[in-house]
Formats: structure tokens, sequence, C-alpha cells
């Protein structure tokens, strides 16, 4: 019986692991189409596009206020299609506040909704638990820790685990990379990672440069080096043109400069975990405005800054919110570790205890068979009904 599956994504992390799960999802049923609001991996994956952009493959890129008119443009195509065609499921992946208008909106056509990688109410929001209770069927989510916070709030929530290791697994860090920056950049390299987008990129990088000349001043044969996306190349480059001896890598992904790096200077987020996954140590720290800073520390709902350390449930790695620039203070936990070599190879050792029981691959299959049950389920009830 044929089945139609919506999809909604927001940037190209979602992107992917929405492609991966459409793969995934179509290995178990081939009579499946997929529509709706995505990118160039779900296009090739067989998305029907819902909007122009998407057809050409463009990035929703949905973060500013001067576009709410786009929102609300695609919301209603969203919403036309509900009413018209009416997939046998709507599948959201992360992007939080879009996605969950999207989920009103299926709940209230009567539409069973799977919500694949969750805001991160663990952290800050929680307000958005009973948003999540009325008008979403199923919570997929990729934390172990998180499911007993959505059952206890009413959502019926799985883990599935973390979708980043099925992309590791098909697409390890080419070790051909790996020799190629030791090679030019020595074996003392510090990997920098300060965020894809360009305010992330405006506030983190200088912090990062600065601390880079804080190192070099007591070990001048360490080496720095950062790759970001191609959006940011020229904000990044323009920050580098101050000379010394930082470079940006603009054909390395992450998580090859991260197995090569003896240490990296990350921000909060999805990157920590691809460090992670290459057992080095890392220093993690986010700067914010005063305002924010201040705000944020109302509603934060956890004692910790990066997703590593929530794992292990104590500090592994050195974290730090700041409001005004600190580069001292990430020199100083930097050139800690890279001189006590006890404590870099327990934060090391840390590491690889906290990977072993995480980074399992399978996600992407584990999510398909409850998308699949789920508009099956939902096609044989119209049929019967």
């Amino acid at each position: 019986m044929h089945t139609t599956m919506f999809f909604s994504v927001g940037d190209d992390s979602g992107d992917l692991h929405a492609s991966n799960l459409m793969r995934a999802i179509r290995a178990l049923d081939s009579d499946v189409s997929f529509v709706g609001l995505g990118m160039r991996r779900m296009l090739a994956a067989g998305l029907e596009p819902l909007a122009e952009e998407d057809a050409r493959g463009s990035a929703l890129a949905l973060h500013y206020v001067w576009r709410i008119g786009q929102f609300r443009r695609r919301f209603e195509l969203c919403r036309r299609l509900f009413r018209e065609r009416r997939p046998d499921l709507v599948v959201l992946v992360d992007f939080g506040g879009f996605n969950l208008y999207l989920a009103r909106a299926a709940t209230a056509a009567g539409i069973p909704v799977l919500y694949y990688i969750l805001p991160q109410v663990w952290a800050h929001g929680r307000y958005r638990l009973k948003k999540i209770r009325k008008w979403v069927t199923r919570a997929l989510v990729v934390y172990p820790f998180e499911p007993a916070l959505y059952r206890s709030y009413g959502v019926e929530a799985q883990y599935v685990g973390h979708p980043l290791f099925d992309e590791l697994e098909q697409a390890p860090p080419s070790e051909d990379k790996v020799n190629e920056l030791r090679a030019s950049l020595g074996q003392q390299v510090v990997g920098l990672f300060p965020g894809s987008r360009r305010q992330e990129v405006q506030t983190n990088l200088p912090v990062m440069l600065k601390s880079a000349a804080r190192i070099r001043q007591e070990l001048p044969q360490v080496r720095f080096a950062t790759v970001c996306p191609e959006k940011v190349r020229p904000l990044v480059r323009g920050i580098l043109q101050g000379g010394g001896p930082e470079v940006a890598l603009p054909g390395v992904r992450p998580v090859e400069l991260a197995r090569a790096s003896v240490l990296c200077v990350a921000k909060p987020g999805t990157i920590t975990l691809e460090i992670a996954s290459q057992l080095t140590p890392m220093i993690v720290f986010y700067r914010l405005s005063g305002v924010l800073y201040f705000l944020l520390q109302g509603i934060l709902q956890t004692p910790y800054l990066s997703i590593v350390n929530k794992l292990a449930d104590r500090v592994i790695c050195p974290e730090k919110l700041m409001w005004k620039p600190e580069p001292n203070w990430v020199a100083g936990r930097a050139l800690k570790l890279l001189a006590d070599r006890e404590q870099y190879e327990r934060c090391r050792r840390d590491l690889r205890a906290l990977m072993e029981g995480f980074a399992r691959p399978g996600a992407s299959g584990r999510a398909a068979r409850v998308a699949v049950d789920m508009a099956r389920g939902r096609s044989e009830s119209d049929v019967h009904g």
C-alpha cells in the first residue's frame, strides 16, 4: 500500500539527517513517496520539494526576523498540503521553532506527527514540553537521558541513538587527509571550531585567536587551524587576515581536523561529539552578549554547557559560558592540558569510555522502522475506517 510522508528541516545538518532517514525508510518500504521542505541531500534522496527555493537546493536558513514573510508563506503551503493531500505521516527533523508550528497544524488536520531530534528542552525551554505533548504523536530522541524527561511530561519518547554516528560510519575521517594535515602543520595542531553561523564566528573566533596567541607565547611549536562551512568562509578569512600562524582549511572536514589535532577549542553543539568521537581533548566555550548571558542564567536547566559533559554528568572537558572575552581562561585551560600528560590522558580515557557506550550507529534505521509503522498504521486505518 502506497504511503506518503511529509518532511521538514531547516538547516544543513537537518538535511543530512533527514536524507539518511529517507533512505532508511525506502529500504523498508519501496512504495513510499516524500514531499516537503528540504535541501539538496533530501532532493537527491527523492524529496518532492514544496517550495521553489527548495527545488533549487537552497538552504532554508529561516533564522532571522526579517524572513518572517518566508516563514508565513511556507507555513501556508504546508497547511494547504495537509488539507488537500493528507500525507500519512508528518516527519519533523530538528528546527524547533518552525517545526513546532507545523506539528500543531498537522495535529489539527488529523495527521500523526513524528518528531526526530527535538529541541534541547533539557537545557532550556521546558515550556515547550506542553506543546510537544499536545502536537507530537511520537518523539524520537538522540540522547539516552532524554526519554525520562519527555515521559514525565506525558510525551511518548524513544531513544534511537545519534545519527552523527551513522554518518561517521558511512564516511569516516580520511586518514590521507589527517596525515596531510600533520605533515603540513606538524604534530602539535590545535583545531578551532567557532561555529557555523556568522554571529557565532564573529563572537567566538576572535577569542580563539587571542587565546592562540597566548598559547604560542609558551608553546611556539603549536599550530592552529580552523574549518568552517562555505557560507561563512569569507568572514573567517577576513578575521584571519591579521597575520599569525592560524590557517583556514577549506578542503577538510571537521572530524578530520579533530582527528589530526592534539587539542580542540570549540563552541558547544554536535561538533563536540565529532571531536569526542576522535578521542581528542577539548576546551568548550560560548560567548554571549551581556544581556543574553544574564537572561540565560535564569532559564538554564542544566549545569553543563557541552553535550559531552552532559552525557558524562560531570566535567570531562573544561567549559565556560562567557559574556565578555576571556582568552586567558581558554589559553590557561589549554596550556594545562597540553603540559600535564596525566590530565591529558585521563581526559582521553574518559572520552573513550563515554563514546564506547554512546557512539553506536543505526539511529536512521531505528527511526525508519518507527516511521514506517506509524505511516502504515495511519494508511490502514484510513482504508478500514
